[in-house]
């Protein structure tokens, strides 16, 4: 994950950085605004640890997966739907309805059965 993407969905971020560094609480985490410096120092306060070695710690932690829930946050919708277009065939647009390109007519079978 680039760093920029982390800044601006700061609050959606909140919770994994939490999950990273339980010793952390979530008001002055959401204080901080993105800022990785103010993480790092924030970070190393209250772990005790250097603040380069937070820095590594939080340069390993970013680079990680893009979690799930942040992907899918609802601030994220619009980004998500025009990103959708990468995956739509000739002709088909991120805006046209389901049921004019999905299999909406076909039957599925029951659960279990052939």
């Amino acid at each position: 994950m680039r760093w920029n993407q982390i800044s601006e969905n700061w609050k959606a971020f909140a919770p994994a950085i939490l999950d990273r560094w339980p010793e952390a609480e979530e008001e002055d985490v959401l204080a901080l605004d993105g800022s990785e410096t103010a993480l790092a120092l924030y970070l190393s306060k209250v772990t005790g640890e250097q603040s380069r070695d937070t820095l590594a710690q939080i340069e390993d932690w970013r680079m990680g997966s893009f979690p799930a829930d942040i992907a899918m946050d609802e601030f994220r919708d619009n980004e998500n739907i025009s990103q959708s277009g990468r995956n739509l065939g000739p002709g088909e647009d991120v805006s046209d309805r389901d049921d004019l390109f999905g299999d909406d007519e076909k039957v599925a079978s029951p659960v279990g059965r052939r």
